[in-house]
This record gives structure tokens, C-alpha cells and sequence, in this order.
């Protein structure tokens, strides 16, 4: 009965969640993620000659996606960073933000480059109406990035979309006590497994979950290439080799997204009539739009929207069909 009762819980809390996502906002758990601060002159230019984006791009207030990359161009890292006054802030999961911390380390030398990292709460609001709830409690920027108050603290607040429909990233120091309750009574928590299923979704793929130590920037996919990775940038670490991918070859497999009418599971093997190993289940979900969906990184003789592969877990065996990232297309 209790375990009955459970069920009953989690799923209310989920199709909650995940309404909050699609149709209002609602406040999500960012604790595995990092805030790493950039200062000094050369700071630009010296990320300019490591990160798979041009930064040129980078305007004051903005933002934008890179990844960090080992010299053989498999990635070490999947950051956003904003532009704030006189420093940058990036943000990335546990790996990423440590990874970014040891390349500067070891690579700055005489360059002008101190990277910090936040000491305090990543708070995420996301939703449709993340906008107008915050712009209540406090003065958002007109930008991706700028500093404001809320109820008498400092924070920094970084427009971000981590489902799909946009919202604000809020990093606050441990000292603001007053508004981290704030914000945690005034948005209601979203679920996990609501945010998982929005995030996969909207195509964002998990450091580690997603990728292994191989995986190299293309192959996750033309749409994640569109928002981090630049071929006309000057020479960065890993540029050789993803430069002479895109001009010269392809990579073997590519991040993709399936669509069943049974549940999968990380793990499941992806089977094709060309090849019994066509790929692995990386991450899967129940979507209340979709239905059950899934992400494989696949062989690209299989990596075609609306290809038909059979997803095998012991004895069971089912059909799904192969989606090129994201799911969810806006406009």
C-alpha cells in the first residue's frame, strides 16, 4: 500500500514539474553544477586559445555555449559563460567547472588570469514565466547577465535555458540566507525526473551521462555544434582535429534521440539490420508530449530521423524510431 501510495507521489510530483516547465516556472535543483569566475586583463584572449567557440561574439552582458577540449579534441567540458562588468562567469557541472579550474592551472603562465570559484548557491528558475515571476522580486538585466538585489543580498543573475522554454540562473553568496528562502518559497521545486525528461527534450546533453572519454564535440549532433563549436575561430586546444573532421571527414556515431512506445532504460543496446551494435541507450524518460523518449549515441549508418531500430534488454525487444536532437523545436 505504501509503496502504491509512492507511485501515486511521484507521478503527481512529476506531471507537476513538469507542467511548472511548460506552461508557468518553477525552481531547479542545480547543486551538481559549478560557478567559476574569470578576472584579469588577458582573460578573454586566454580563453579565446582553449574554447571550441569565438568568443568574439562575446558581447558585454552576453552569453554563450563552448566546450574545453583535450589536444585530441574529445571533450573534458560543456560550459555557458556570461560576460559581467570586468569578469566572466562560467558555469558547467561538477567535471566541466573542475576541468576548466586544472586547465587554468596548468596552462596560465605569464597571462593576466585568475579563476575563482563561487563560493555559494546555484539557483535555477526555468519556465515560460521565469521572466516575469523574477522581474517581481528583484531587477533583472535587459541582457543574459547582470548584478542585482533581492531582499537585501547581491546575487547574479545569468539568463539561461535549461528546458527549453528559458529562465534565470541565480548565484547567491552563502551569506544570503534571506533570499535563497525567498526564492525557494516563492517558486515551487521541480521534480528530477520532470526536469530530465524537459531537458532531454530540449536536447542538452549530460556531461558523462551522454558522452564518455571519447566522445568529441561533433557527435553530439548539428545542433549542439550550432551553439559551441565555431570552424572559423583561430587555433584552440583540440582545433586541429575537429577542424580536419569538418573538413576532411565524419565521425563514426552521432548523439541521437529515440522515440518508443515502451519505456527504455541507460543501457539498452540499439540494433539495427545492419549491425547488432548499432549503438547504446544513454538516457531515457516518460514525456507527457512525446510519449517515452530516449537518447543513444548511435553508429551513422543508423543516425537518420525516422530510421527504425530495435531496442534489446535481456528478452524484451521493441521498436523505436531514431530523432535527430532536439525533440522540441521552437518555431
Amino acid at each position: 500500500m505504501c509503496e502504491t501510495l509512492g507511485a501515486v507521489q511521484d507521478a503527481e510530483r512529476f506531471e507537476e514539474g513538469y507542467r511548472l516547465l511548460r506552461e508557468e516556472c518553477g525552481l531547479v535543483d542545480l547543486s551538481t553544477h559549478r560557478a567559476i569566475v574569470l578576472t584579469g586583463e588577458d582573460a578573454k584572449g586566454w580563453l579565446q586559445g582553449q574554447v571550441t567557440n569565438d568568443l568574439r561574439k562575446l558581447e558585454p552582458g552576453g552569453s554563450l555555449g563552448f566546450c574545453l577540449c583535450k589536444p585530441t579534441g574529445q571533450l573534458e567540458a560543456i560550459c555557458t559563460i556570461w560576460w559581467l562588468n570586468e569578469r566572466f562567469v562560467v558555469v558547467a557541472d561538477e567535471l566541466g567547472a573542475n576541468a576548466l579550474l586544472d586547465r587554468v592551472a596548468k596552462m596560465v603562465i605569464l597571462e593576466d588570469v585568475q579563476a575563482t570559484r563561487f563560493e555559494g548557491s546555484i539557483l535555477s528558475v526555468q519556465g515560460p514565466g521565469a521572466t516575469r515571476s523574477l522581474a517581481a522580486l528583484a531587477n533583472l538585466p535587459a541582457l543574459d547577465a547582470g548584478s542585482g538585489t533581492l531582499e537585501g543580498a547581491e546575487g547574479i543573475f545569468l539568463r539561461s535555458n535549461r528546458s527549453g522554454y528559458g529562465g534565470w540562473d541565480i548565484l547567491l553568496r552563502g551569506d544570503a540566507a534571506k533570499a535563497t528562502r525567498k526564492l525557494k518559497k516563492q517558486f515551487p521545486s521541480v521534480a528530477d525526473g520532470a526536469f530530465l525528461a524537459t531537458s532531454l527534450e530540449t536536447g542538452i546533453p549530460l556531461l558523462g551521462t551522454d558522452t564518455d572519454e571519447k566522445t568529441l564535440p561533433p557527435e553530439l549532433g548539428q545542433s549542439f555544434v550550432n551553439a559551441n563549436v565555431s570552424y572559423t575561430k583561430g587555433c584552440y586546444t583540440g582545433q586541429e582535429v575537429l577542424m580536419r573532421i569538418h573538413s576532411r571527414g565524419h565521425t563514426n556515431r552521432t548523439w541521437v534521440g529515440l522515440l518508443a512506445d515502451e519505456r527504455m532504460e541507460p543501457g539498452d543496446q540499439v540494433a539495427h539490420l545492419s549491425r547488432d551494435d548499432a549503438g547504446r541507450v544513454t538516457r531515457a524518460s516518460f514525456s507527457p508530449e512525446f510519449g517515452w523518449i530516449g537518447a543513444a549515441m548511435v553508429r551513422n549508418e543508423v543516425a537518420f530521423g525516422g530510421e527504425i531500430v530495435r531496442i534489446r534488454r535481456g528478452s524484451i525487444e521493441f521498436e523505436a524510431e531514431v530523432q535527430e536532437m532536439p525533440f522540441l523545436r521552437m518555431g
